[in-house]
């Protein structure tokens, strides 16, 4: 567990959560996105950062938590990195507690359909995640899955 180094880098400091979608360049491949966890877990476990990243062949759906500096730093890092485009941020708000204290980057690949992707993601998520978080991530799980509702 040697991402734990960087995890207490967070303790006693504000901790900030941040979601957000983007669309997987059209040339990313497996060997692209292992590299991505890769690099997620060395970079985040240093940094204190904590999350889950979802991906469902096309679209990136990412929870980031840590202390400010180092969520503000990492987006930064996000936008210029060519492997994805259209970042758009969800969700980004002060927290008390982490929803994946024991995560420095979960990867999770799912189907492009939402139900198979829910499905997926509800499994995964610790039982430990606030009920609001877990409620947020199965809906942009749907968001990046282009899930048609009919309306009457």
């Amino acid at each position: 567990m040697d991402w734990l180094v960087g995890f207490t880098k967070g303790r006693g400091m504000d901790l900030k959560t941040l979601t957000y979608t983007s669309r997987a360049s059209l040339d990313l491949g497996a060997r692209d996105l292992e590299k991505i966890h890769r690099t997620a877990l060395e970079f985040n476990a240093l940094d204190g950062v904590t999350g889950m990243l979802v991906f469902n062949g096309t679209r990136f759906l990412q929870v980031i938590e840590g202390a400010e500096t180092a969520i503000t730093d990492l987006l930064a890092r996000l936008r210029r990195d060519r492997r994805h485009s259209a970042i758009e941020v969800r969700d980004e708000r002060p927290i008390k507690v982490r929803s994946f204290p024991g995560w420095s980057m979960e990867l999770v690949r799912v189907s492009a359909s939402y139900f198979e992707a829910r499905d997926s993601i509800d499994d995964l998520i610790p039982a430990s995640v606030d009920q609001p978080v877990r409620e947020q991530l199965l809906r942009m799980t749907e968001s990046i899955s282009g899930t048609v509702r009919f309306e009457s």
